[in-house]
C-alpha cells in the first residue's frame, strides 16, 4: 500500500516542482513573441527544461542530491504560494477532462514500470553512471565506469536525483521522470492544434501515445529524453513566423532546448547542429544576427567539451573507424549497394515497429499532392528530415559491427528523432477541412 501511495505522491511532486519558476504571464512578458501566447502547459514544459539545466549545472558541483531536492522543492512551494493567482487555474470542463486523462496516463505507466523492474541491455550500462551520483561520489568518478564512460551523464544524473529522493528509495522512481517528460511532450505538441472539437484532439493525443509508447525503452534507455526534448523544441519552432522578424531571446530559448540533447547521448551533438543551423538559415533575421547565433552554437559545444574533458576527465566518441575504411566501402559499388540495401530493409522494419514514421511520411505526401504552396515552416522540417535520415544512414558506414548495430540500434536512432517531425502531421491536419477552426 505504501508503494502505491508513493507512486501517487511522486506524480504530485512532479506537478509541484515543474510549476516553478515560470508562469504564462512571465513568459509572455519576457519573450513578447508576436502571435504566440504562452499557455499553462508551455510554462510547465519550459519549467522542465529549466529543471534539466538545474541538474546539469549542479551535476558538476558534487552537492548532495537530498539537499538539492529539498531546496528545489521548497522554492517551488514558495513560488506557487506567491504566484497562485497568476497561474490562471480557471479550467473548463474539457480542460479538466484533459488533465484527468493526462494524470491517468502517467500514473498507469508508473504502475507498469513498478510491476516490471527489469532493466534492459542499455539500462545496465547507464545505471553504472546513475550509481556514481546516487552514492554522492564525485563527478570525475564517471571516467572509471567500465562501460561507455564517455557517454553524456545528464540522463543518469536525473535518474539518480529522483531515485535518491523517492520516499522508498526504489530505483525505478528515478525513471518516472522519463515518463512524465514524454507525456507532457505529447500534450504540449497538440496544444498548438486549434480544433473546435476538443474530443478529436483528445483522440489524436491518445493515438499518438499508442504508436510511440514502448515499455522496453523505459527500462533504462535514454531515447525518450531525446524524443521528448525534440518535441519541446519543435512545438516552439512551429510557432515561428518565418516571414517576420523574430525575438532573438525566443530563438535562444529554442537553441537551449535543442542543446539538452547533447547531454543525453553522443549523437545529440549532431542533431543539435543539424536542427539549429538549418533553423538559423531559415530565420528572417540579419546576417549579423545569424553569425552571432552560429557563434553561440560553437560556444555551447565548447562548454560541453571543456566540462567533460577537464571536470570529468574524458571526452570521446565511440567510433574509431578510419575515414579511409569508410571511403573504401562507399567507392566499392558492391559493398555500397549491399550495405544500403540492408539499411533500407532495417529502416522499413523500424518504420513498422514505430509507425509514427509512417504517419509522418503520409503527412509529407498530403502536403506535396494536396497543398498548393509549401510554407517556410514546412520546408524547415522537411530539410531537417532529409539531413537527419542522411546522418543516420551514413553513420552506419562507420560501424565495425555493421550487421549487429543495424539490428540493435537503427530502430532506436530513428525513433528518438521522430518526435521532432510531429509538426508535419499537425500542418497537414490543419489543412484538412474537417480540422479547420
Amino acid at each position: 500500500m505504501i508503494e502505491i501511495v508513493s507512486i501517487f505522491a511522486q506524480f504530485l511532486i512532479f506537478l509541484l516542482i515543474f510549476s516553478f519558476p515560470f508562469t504564462p504571464k512571465i513568459l509572455n512578458d519576457t519573450f513578447k513573441v508576436q502571435q504566440l501566447n504562452f499557455s499553462l502547459i508551455d510554462a510547465h514544459s519550459i519549467n522542465i527544461i529549466f529543471f534539466i539545466y538545474f541538474c546539469l549545472f549542479f551535476s558538476f558541483l558534487n552537492i548532495d542530491l537530498t539537499i538539492l531536492f529539498r531546496i528545489y522543492f521548497l522554492l517551488s512551494l514558495i513560488f506557487i504560494a506567491l504566484n497562485f493567482r497568476k497561474l490562471d487555474l480557471n479550467f473548463k470542463k474539457l480542460d479538466l477532462l484533459f488533465f484527468f486523462i493526462f494524470s491517468v496516463l502517467i500514473i498507469s505507466i508508473f504502475f507498469s514500470i513498478a510491476q516490471n523492474l527489469k532493466l534492459e541491455w542499455d539500462g545496465h550500462h547507464w545505471i553504472e553512471k546513475v550509481l556514481v551520483f546516487f552514492k554522492n561520489n564525485e563527478i570525475k568518478d564517471l571516467k572509471n565506469v567500465l562501460i561507455h564512460n564517455h557517454y553524456p551523464h545528464l540522463g543518469s544524473y536525473i535518474w539518480a536525483f529522483f531515485w535518491k529522493n523517492s520516499y522508498l528509495e526504489f530505483e525505478y522512481f528515478g525513471r518516472f521522470f522519463y515518463v512524465y517528460f514524454y507525456i507532457v511532450a505529447i500534450f504540449l505538441i497538440f496544444s498548438s492544434l486549434k480544433l473546435d472539437n476538443k474530443i478529436i484532439k483528445l483522440f489524436a493525443i491518445l493515438f499518438l501515445i499508442s504508436i510511440t509508447y514502448e515499455p522496453y525503452l523505459f527500462a533504462g534507455y535514454q531515447e525518450y529524453l531525446i524524443f521528448s526534448s525534440l518535441i519541446f523544441a519543435s512545438r516552439f519552432i512551429s510557432m515561428i513566423n518565418f516571414k517576420a522578424p523574430i525575438n532573438l531571446r525566443f530563438i535562444f530559448l529554442i537553441l537551449l532546448i535543442l542543446y539538452t540533447i547533447c547531454w543525453f547521448k553522443d549523437e545529440g551533438v549532431v542533431y543539435f547542429l543539424i536542427f539549429s543551423i538549418i533553423l538559423i538559415k531559415f530565420l528572417n533575421i540579419s546576417n549579423f544576427s545569424k553569425v552571432n547565433l552560429i557563434f553561440c552554437l560553437i560556444g555551447l559545444l565548447l562548454i560541453q567539451y571543456v566540462l567533460q574533458k577537464y571536470l570529468i576527465g574524458i571526452y570521446d566518441f565511440p567510433q574509431k573507424t578510419s575515414i579511409f575504411e569508410v571511403l573504401k566501402d562507399i567507392t566499392n559499388m558492391k559493398i555500397l549497394f549491399t550495405k544500403l540495401s540492408q539499411i533500407f530493409i532495417h529502416c522499413v522494419i523500424a518504420f513498422i515497429k514505430y509507425p509514427l514514421w509512417l504517419v509522418i511520411f503520409a503527412s509529407c505526401l498530403v502536403q506535396f499532392f494536396f497543398i498548393n504552396k509549401i510554407e517556410t515552416c514546412l520546408k524547415y522540417f522537411l530539410v531537417c528530415l532529409l539531413f537527419n535520415l542522411a546522418f543516420i544512414i551514413s553513420i552506419f558506414f562507420t560501424f565495425n559491427s555493421f550487421d549487429f548495430m543495424l539490428r540493435v540500434s537503427l530502430d532506436r536512432l530513428l525513433f528518438q528523432t521522430s518526435g521532432f517531425y510531429i509538426p508535419l502531421i499537425l500542418l497537414s491536419l490543419r489543412d484538412i477541412k474537417v480540422f479547420k477552426k
